[in-house]
């Protein structure tokens, strides 16, 4: 396999849209802004999805519970 050539830089001053240029990054105010409040709306339907398993939960132990007692009258 034969090897690239190597252009000069000097050759490549001319060249448009062939060179990106990294500057300080700019983050819009409102993006962040959004990203806070998209972040607040998956906590709160996190503690939502948790509360309801929660209380699931109760409601199946509260289940067992009848049917032990309900065997145990038998």
């Amino acid at each position: 396999m034969s090897e690239l050539p190597t252009i000069d830089s000097d050759e490549l001053d001319e060249v448009v849209g062939g060179r990106i240029t990294h500057g300080p990054v700019q983050i819009d105010p409102s993006l962040i802004q959004g990203i806070s409040e998209l972040a607040k709306a998956v906590e709160a339907a996190g503690q939502g999805i948790a509360q309801s398993s929660q209380a699931n939960a109760q409601g199946m132990m509260q289940m067992f519970q009848q049917m032990a007692q309900a065997k145990g009258r038998r």
